[in-house]
């Protein structure tokens, strides 16, 4: 997140990582990190999003601090996040924020569910 007021609400995004595994990679590490498709190495993109996830990721990041790379997630060694911990955490998520009845629905089974990712990050603080 950039700082000053106008970019206050700007995500500045560089690229991706992508799980490949060890056998795929030219250099034998499970991940490989690219930049965006179609684009120079150097190239961002801004994303607007709203103030409250501005307070979420700030207090995340005032929290539990940032990778030397930038990324906002990291796991308890500073590596990248695997893949079957986002099911994880998805899963108590869904349990903390949702009722016993949106679960039975299947409201935000998945965490590319677009409404289903706004309730979610907007519910605990108060919508």
């Amino acid at each position: 997140m950039r700082s000053g007021k106008a970019a206050k609400r700007l995500l500045n995004l560089t690229g991706g990582v992508v799980t490949a595994g060890k056998d795929w990679t030219d250099d034998g590490e499970v991940y490989e990190v690219h930049s965006r498709k179609r684009r120079a190495a150097t190239a961002t993109r801004p994303v607007p999003i709203p103030p409250q996830f501005v307070r979420v990721l700030r207090a995340h990041a005032g929290r539990f601090g940032v990778a030397p790379d930038g990324r906002l997630f990291q796991n308890q060694a500073g590596n990248y996040v695997e893949a079957a911990a986002y099911g994880i955490t998805w899963s108590r998520a869904r349990g903390y924020v949702l009722t016993r009845t949106e679960l039975a629905a299947g409201l935000a089974k998945r965490p590319y569910d677009p409404p289903a990712c706004r309730d979610l990050v907007l519910a605990p603080l108060g919508r």
